[in-house]
């Protein structure tokens, strides 16, 4: 059951149904039912391995919350880490390192394990461990009500695709109930419909091209350049989407959950990008992995060395490919140069006094932190090694047959569609410029007319234009698979 299906609009209207109808606990054990039925639908042997899960991390954080001392807490971390961690391994990185002992060592050739991946758990294994790391760390007591913790855990919107979230921001909401709002209400399915224009309309439609040309077909090194800079656009409004979506949901019933995106594609650096895009990952790595390895407090080069290993693990947790590490480490090496480098840009800037000038500068930075952002989207796109290499010798072949001519009406791009596109996409950059600059639509859900002319024109833009190609499954999200 995925967001942009009619089952689930059904669904979403029995859960708000119950959950404003029913009285205190009634209410969470509404939603906890919910969130189940959600994540069981498509698989329902899934809800045993998120229920063992879902034991676990409260029983160990229980269990560390009534230690004192510190070898002791320690011990029970670890474990229950390992425990955690050993799982996401065996599910989604286990064929990988057979396939590389079959490469490196003689016989071990061919060796092949069948697991079932359930979804969403690099999502809600990162969610159980940031817990228990907040536990022993003492940042946040231990959840002794196993239903308001199994809420957190199983949280449909955001058990598939995320955000992360974050049991103390999270658990302290279900403490009280939460009572019907129409303001709250209208703007979380605003954005909910928001979201689903992003998706179904922008990120589905440029997902057409890049999938044909992807599958085979045979482009011009233009029209292979603008793909790239493309995808970047259609991986945002896919994510974006689905972000926008889940926080949608979560606000019509009254809860929050943690932000994902920050307008990421107005940065002026790679460093810039990172601090707005997949918030509730990168945030995660910050505290639980980044700061532990010592952050930025023991010198230039330790700094350079975890920034690294934070992106490499970053490509790992993507996925089980050697093409997400090297996408993760790209990530890495040019947020280490733009720290070396850092001093030179600074005597450069107070040197740009004109407006002209300065202006100039950073719309150049701008366009080339794009530019290379969309190069290491390139590794993230690409099925494997051997692809990406094809890919950049089709572009790099601009220097022996020229760019050639633009063919995206032959890989699928309807008559009138261009437009669309530019119309709706200029309108999400107004709506992400006005997100950077602090301003944020928040009023409309406040009024009426206003409120509901906007709806409408989401939900008709999302029915005539949420137009996809053949083979291209428009319920797919680009993150459902990491």
């Amino acid at each position: 059951m995925t967001f942009t299906t009619f089952l689930f609009f059904g669904f979403l209207t029995l859960v708000l149904m119950g959950w404003y109808l029913l009285p205190g606990r009634g209410q969470r054990l509404w939603l906890l039912a919910a969130n189940y039925v959600f994540y069981m639908w498509s698989a329902p042997a899934l809800g045993l391995f998120l229920l063992a899960s879902t034991a676990l991390s409260y029983g160990a954080a229980r269990w560390i919350g009534r230690l004192d001392r510190q070898g002791p807490r320690r011990a029970v971390l670890t474990g229950a880490c390992l425990v955690h961690f050993g799982l996401l391994f065996a599910c989604k990185y286990l064929q990988m390192l057979l396939d590389l002992a079959g490469i490196l060592i003689p016989g071990a050739a061919g060796l092949q394990v069948q697991l079932l991946l359930p979804a969403g758990i690099s999502f809600f294994t990162f969610a159980m461990t940031g817990y228990l790391f907040d536990v022993y760390r003492r940042k946040f007591q231990a959840e002794k009500n196993v239903l308001d913790y199994a809420i957190f855990v199983s949280f449909f919107p955001c058990i598939l695709a995320g955000p992360i979230g974050k049991a103390r921001s999270f658990l302290p909401q279900l403490k009280t109930r939460q009572r019907f709002e129409a303001a709250r209400l209208k703007g979380g399915l605003l954005r909910f419909a928001y979201g689903m224009v992003q998706k179904l309309v922008l990120a589905d439609n440029i997902g057409t091209l890049v999938n044909a040309a992807y599958g085979g077909k045979t482009v011009t090194p233009l029209t292979w350049i603008v793909l790239i800079l493309l995808y970047s656009l259609q991986i945002y409004f896919d994510f974006a989407g689905y972000s926008n979506m889940a926080i949608g949901v979560a606000q019509a019933m009254g809860l929050q959950v943690s932000e994902n995106f920050d307008a990421p594609y107005y940065s002026v650096s790679v460093t810039a990008f990172w601090k707005k895009w997949h918030m509730s990952l990168t945030g995660w790595f910050r505290e639980y992995l980044y700061f532990p390895l010592g952050g930025s407090r023991k010198g230039q080069f330790r700094t350079c060395l975890n920034i690294l290993i934070v992106f490499a693990v970053s490509g790992l947790w993507h996925g089980a490919a050697v093409h997400y590490v090297v996408w993760g480490l790209l990530n890495g090496l040019f947020q280490v140069w733009e720290r070396l480098t850092s001093p030179l840009r600074s005597r450069l800037e107070r040197r740009l006094v004109q407006p002209a000038l300065r202006g100039s500068y950073l719309f150049l930075r701008w366009a080339v932190t794009y530019c290379l952002i969309s190069l290491t989207w390139l590794c993230f796109r690409a099925e494997s090694l051997h692809q990406l290499r094809f890919i950049l010798g089709q572009v790099l072949g601009l220097f022996r047959t020229g760019l050639g001519g633009l063919e995206l009406r032959a890989l699928g791009l309807k008559p009138g569609m261009e437009t669309v596109l530019l119309v709706c996409g200029g309108l999400a950059a107004a709506v992400d410029a006005l997100r950077a600059r602090g301003k944020p639509i928040r009023r409309l859900p406040n009024t009426v007319l206003p409120y509901y002319l906007v709806m409408a024109a989401l939900l008709l833009t999302a029915a005539l234009f949420g137009v996809y190609g053949n083979g291209f499954n428009p319920q797919d999200f680009v993150y459902f698979k990491y």
